[in-house]
């Protein structure tokens, strides 16, 4: 996307879906959203407005294509994806804090932090499926993203974790406002 280009929430979904199917699906998936997130006044325009802070743009089998707005100051407790997710940043901007287990205290489950990432808008973040992050709007505006992931996310057993406590815990509904505002 040049940056006198529209954005076209169709021809990006359709783009997505045929690079899901790819051989090198990762790297076919960050290209297409480093091109369209280059521009991201054309994609702020563009993007319909949702008004809920997530909204599923499109999902089967090979790929789950979201649209995620966090609030300034809000924090999304560490999870796992169980797959590769690529994020595009086109408002506002956000840290992502990245853990790994603690072999130090493995046996009960606990993460440590291993790094963190900073996007703003036109940035791409690629993570791996064995990943865990957490995710801060760290804008006086809210931070708005396109998140795609290879499968289908709302059928993956997920987890969340506590850093507090060292629990890990399902992904539920239940258990992520639990934990909102607690880790970070």
């Amino acid at each position: 996307m040049n940056q006198t280009d529209k954005f076209d929430l169709d021809d990006l979904l359709t783009r997505l879906k045929k690079a899901a199917i790819t051989p090198d699906a990762p790297k076919a998936v960050r290209v297409i959203l480093e091109q369209t997130v280059s521009n991201p006044e054309a994609v702020a325009c563009g993007m319909p407005a949702f008004a809920e802070d997530e909204a599923i743009l499109f999902e089967d089998e090979t790929i789950s294509v979201w649209f995620c707005r966090f609030q300034p100051g809000n924090s999304v407790p560490p999870h796992d994806h169980q797959m590769s997710a690529t994020i595009g940043v086109y408002l506002g901007a956000e840290r992502n804090d990245f853990y790994e287990n603690d072999p130090t205290n493995a046996s009960q489950g606990s993460i440590r932090k291993s790094g963190k990432a900073e996007l703003t808008p036109g940035e791409v973040l690629s993570i791996g499926p064995s990943a865990i992050h957490s995710v801060t709007c760290i804008s006086e505006e809210p931070c708005c993203g396109i998140h795609v992931y290879l499968g289908k996310l709302t059928t993956v057993d997920r987890s969340l974790f506590n850093t507090e406590t060292n629990e890990t815990l399902e992904f539920t509904d239940e258990n992520y406002h639990k934990l909102q505002g607690l880790n970070g």
